[in-house]
C-alpha cells in the first residue's frame, strides 16, 4: 500500500519546531513576528527543493501546488496554518501543513496523474495575532472592512505588519479564491483535546466546527468602604460576577455538553483593597457545534446574568461581541476520510470541534472534510503539546489517501 515518507515528515516537524524554538521547549511564532517570517521562508525552500510549485497571495496565504494535466482542472485543497501562539506547541497547525506538503510530494515522486490540481497551503495569521482565522477568510471572501476595523492591531500597526510580508489591505481582497476553481478542501490537525486518547481510536473525523459567541458583561453596584459596609448592605458588583460563574458552569455541563463557556478576564473598579467593587466587567465566551443549541446556551446564560444581578442588587447589561456560526462538515467528504482510514486498518470515530480552524472559512466555499489525530493528554497551546510519531505518521497517510480517493472518482459535489 502506498505510505508517506515517514522519516521524512517527522524530520520536517523538528527542523520546523527549531523556528521560534522557546527555553520551555515550545515554539513562538506570532504572524507577523521575525519568527513567522523565517518559518515562512523555511516552508518556501522545502516547496520548491520538493519540486512543487511555490505561491503567495495577496493575503499572505503559502502554496504548494502539483498541477494536474488539464490546465482547467479544479484545485483540491489540504493545509492548515504554521503560526503559533506565544509560546505554544509544535504540533498545532504545522501538522496540517507539513502532512499536506508531504501528500504532495508523495504523489509526485510517485507519478500519479491526478483529475485536480493539488495545493498544500498555510494560512496566515490562523491563531489571531491581528484577526482569528486571517488567511483563510480572506482567501474564502468573508473578510471586510469591518474585520479590518476590530482588528487586535491598530490601523498603523497592521500596515506595518502588512508590509513585513510584502502586503497591503488593497492586496488582501486580492486572495479571494473563486469557489468554481475548487474541488474541496481537507485538513488534518491534532485533536487539543482528549476524546481520541479516552476512547483509543486513531482518526477523529470532524462533523461539524463550534460556533463561538462571546459578550462582554457588567454589573453595576454601589462602591462603599470595605471596613464600615455591613456585609448584609452591600451591592457588592463582584458577587454578581461570582454568583453567575459558578452557575452557568453547572448550567453548561448538565445541559449543554459537549459546548463550553469560559470566562477568561474579569475586571474591577474602582479596583482596591479597601472599597466594595461598584462594577465589575466580565469577558463570556460560549461554543456548541449546533447552532439551536448555541442559540439556547446564549439565553439561558443571559437569563443566569439577569438572576445574579437581581439576587445581589445590582444591574447589568450584556454586550454582544464578535461571533462565529457553526460550521457542518461535507458529508461525502468525511465519508472519504473514514475510508482512508479503514484501509489503513485504522479506527475512527465521528465527533465535534470544540476549537475553531481555517476549516471553518473553507466550508463556506467548498465541500470541506477535517480530521484530527490524538494529543496526549489533551494540551495544546502549550510547550507539553505532544502527539506521538506513530499518530503524525496516520495523519499523514489517512491525508494521503483521503486526497487519491476524492480524486479516483471524481465527484460533482460543488453543483
Amino acid at each position: 500500500m502506498l505510505t508517506i515518507n515517514a522519516e521524512r515528515l517527522l524530520a520536517r516537524l523538528q527542523a520546523l519546531a527549531q523556528i521560534g524554538r522557546t527555553q520551555e521547549g515550545g515554539v513562538s511564532r506570532r504572524a507577523f513576528s521575525d519568527a513567522d517570517l523565517e518559518g515562512r521562508a523555511w516552508f518556501q525552500r522545502e516547496v520548491e527543493e520538493a519540486g512543487l510549485l511555490f505561491r503567495k497571495d495577496g493575503a499572505g496565504n503559502l502554496s504548494a501546488i502539483l498541477p494536474a494535466a488539464d490546465p482547467q482542472a479544479r484545485t483540491l485543497l489540504t493545509g492548515s496554518h504554521l503560526d503559533s501562539v506565544p509560546n505554544g506547541g509544535r504540533y498545532d497547525g504545522a501538522l496540517g501543513v507539513l502532512c499536506a506538503l508531504e501528500a504532495l510530494q508523495t504523489i509526485r515522486e510517485k507519478g500519479i496523474p491526478m483529475p485536480y490540481h493539488l495545493e498544500a497551503i498555510s494560512f496566515t495569521d490562523e491563531e489571531g495575532a491581528c484577526i482569528g482565522t486571517f488567511g483563510s477568510l480572506a482567501f474564502s471572501g468573508a473578510l471586510g472592512e469591518a474585520d479590518l476595523a476590530r482588528a487586535r492591531l491598530d490601523a498603523a500597526e497592521l500596515s506595518a505588519a502588512l508590509q513585513r510580508l510584502g502586503l497591503s489591505r488593497e492586496s488582501l481582497f486580492d486572495a479571494r479564491r473563486d469557489p468554481a476553481t475548487l474541488a474541496g478542501y481537507v485538513e488534518v490537525h491534532i485533536e487539543q483535546g482528549s476524546r481520541l486518547e479516552e476512547e483509543q481510536v486513531d482518526i477523529g473525523v470532524v462533523t461539524a466546527i463550534v460556533g463561538i459567541r462571546s459578550y462582554r458583561v457588567r454589573f453595576f453596584g454601589e462602591a462603599a468602604h470595605a471596613g464600615t459596609k455591613p456585609m448584609h448592605k452591600r451591592r457588592d458588583a463582584l458577587w454578581g460576577v461570582v454568583q453567575f460563574v459558578a452557575r452557568a458552569r453547572e448550567m453548561v455541563m448538565q445541559r449543554f455538553t459537549p459546548g463550553v463557556m469560559n470566562c477568561g478576564w474579569v475586571e474591577l473598579a474602582p479596583g482596591s483593597f479597601n472599597i466594595v467593587p461598584g462594577r465589575a466587567t466580565l469577558a463570556l465566551e460560549f461554543r456548541h457545534s449546533s447552532q439551536s443549541l448555541l442559540n439556547e446556551m446564549q439565553q439561558a446564560l443571559l437569563d443566569l446574568c439577569a438572576q445574579a444581578a437581581e439576587d445581589n442588587g445590582l444591574q447589568w447589561e450584556a454586550e454582544p461581541l464578535a461571533g462565529t456560526p457553526p460550521a457542518a462538515m461535507h458529508a461525502d467528504m468525511m465519508a472519504a476520510v473514514e475510508g482512508a482510514a479503514e484501509r489503513l486498518g485504522l479506527s475512527h470515530m465521528r465527533l465535534p470541534s470544540l476549537a475553531g480552524h481555517d476549516a471553518r472559512s473553507l466550508s463556506q466555499i467548498t465541500p470541506t472534510a477535517m480530521f484530527f489525530v490524538p494529543s496526549v493528554d489533551g494540551i495544546s497551546h502549550n510547550p507539553r503539546e505532544y502527539t506521538r510519531d506513530e499518530d503524525v505518521i496516520n495523519a499523514g497517510n489517512v491525508l494521503l489517501h483521503t486526497l487519491l480517493e476524492v480524486a479516483q472518482v471524481p465527484r460533482v459535489w460543488w453543483e
